[in-house]
């Protein structure tokens, strides 16, 4: 039964008032595993997420959809029937219309999920992939299954706000652009120094894109990308650090000392410590892993305790 919606008949003064969903992407890995339902349940409420994408699910046909459902929360899913892992899932707050779209042409071998959905006074149209990094398909079937999906939705729904999000693995985002006309939002690496986790947009009306740290145990970091207010990141945490900085003025007064007197290995901590006194700096969850401290140091005295 295809998806009856009422429209105001205002819309044309809603439209202009119109605020795009929160939306909360991530590479689960498993939301079978205990307790990452609870977290990502944490994560949802804490964001204020609208809709939430969702990949490697891993859910299978064993898995009860109870079982990984969010109070206040509608789930689709869908499934990898012939590997192991895999899997998309979306999540849609119960106040809006939503349904599942399947094209004529769907193809199971692709992950791949659209979800169709009214928000306010516009219809927004939501899509979750996983590209593995060794599938049984080549890339560019996939990119044609993509460009199929969009054209046939842009027809559908003209006038929609169009979300292609997953885990893109060895997908490269500029050929995704180049056959919809969809441009990608997310530059912060997402898995270590990779930025893996991406989201399309065929309109650039979100104000911001926030990668955090998800409460659900992954090796990925999540993106919130938001209209309004910065959300705050609620799994940020700081550590302190002692360092020694070495300065070309230490290296010299150093071994001007050493050159007059005898150096014993008991006295070696305490010539540290007059030459080169020891520093602290502070690191937060959120520094990239690739900025490492000795780059931090670069940066001058205004991040040193």
């Amino acid at each position: 039964m295809p998806l009856v919606i009422d429209v105001p008949t205002n819309c044309s003064t809603v439209v202009t008032s119109w605020t795009a969903p929160t939306v909360y992407v991530l590479n689960a890995a498993a939301i079978t595993k205990p307790h990452a339902t609870q977290h990502l349940a944490s994560d949802l409420l804490a964001y204020s997420v609208d809709n939430a994408i969702i990949s490697e699910s891993h859910l299978k046909k064993k898995h009860a959809s109870q079982h990984v459902a969010i109070d206040g929360y509608q789930l689709f899913r869908r499934g990898q029937l012939v590997r192991r892992g895999g899997g998309v899932a979306v999540y849609v707050t119960i106040s809006k219309l939503s349904e599942v779209w399947l094209p004529q042409f769907d193809n199971s071998a692709f992950e791949l999920m659209w979800v169709i959905l009214q928000s306010g006074c516009r219809e927004v149209i939501v899509g979750a992939f996983y590209h593995p990094p060794k599938p049984s398909y080549q890339p560019d079937q996939l990119l044609d299954y993509i460009e199929r999906c969009t054209d046939a939705l842009m027809i559908k729904s003209l006038l929609a706000l169009v979300i292609l999000a997953g885990d893109s693995n060895s997908l490269v985002s500029d050929d995704i652009t180049s056959i919809t006309g969809m441009l990608s939002i997310v530059k912060q690496p997402t898995c270590a120094a990779s930025c893996l986790d991406k989201i399309f947009v065929n309109e650039l009306c979100y104000d911001g894109v926030k990668v955090v740290v998800s409460t659900v145990k992954s090796d990925h970091k999540a993106i919130v990308v938001f209209s309004g207010l910065k959300p705050t990141s609620v799994t940020k945490k700081k550590a302190c650090y002692r360092y020694r900085k070495p300065t070309p003025a230490n290296h010299a007064a150093f071994l001007e000392h050493l050159s007059n007197v005898a150096i014993e290995v008991d006295t070696l901590y305490t010539l540290l410590d007059q030459f080169y006194p020891e520093r602290v700096i502070t690191v937060t969850s959120t520094d990239p892993h690739l900025l490492h401290l000795p780059s931090r140091l670069c940066f001058g005295e205004r991040i040193a305790l």
